[in-house]
């Protein structure tokens, strides 16, 4: 019984982590290629600062999974002590979407400043 319990517990525990290996952190300040994802500390999901309910997000994503890798990436950012229900749903999403399979996510620094891009 207990090694049930402590199996199902460190699967659990694995499961947490596992979305957040399949999108790679870029630490960067350049330019960006694609659109931006971002969740607000409030728990709000914005595209390109568009705020978009879970549905539409999730519609977003798969649209923007099903162009060619030319359309640039994806790119996540969380607000720091954003929910992390959120951070899971968003991740989730993402990585099921097909985008991370064609190197086409990326998550990267809250409010990092770039350069505006004419």
């Amino acid at each position: 019984m207990r090694i049930i319990l402590i199996s199902s517990l460190m699967l659990a525990l694995s499961a947490c982590d596992g979305p957040r290996a399949n999108i790679p952190f870029d630490h960067g300040t350049g330019p960006r290629d694609g659109y931006v994802v971002q969740v607000s500390r409030a728990g709000n999901i914005a595209w390109n600062g568009q705020k978009l309910d879970d549905a539409e997000f999730d519609r977003y994503v798969r649209q923007y999974a099903a162009m060619p890798n030319g359309a640039g990436r994806l790119w996540v950012e969380f607000e720091p002590q954003a929910p992390s229900g959120r951070i899971a749903f968003v991740w989730e999403h993402v990585i099921e979407s097909g985008l991370c399979k064609q190197q086409r996510c990326v998550e990267s620094l809250w409010g990092a400043p770039r350069p505006a891009v004419n």
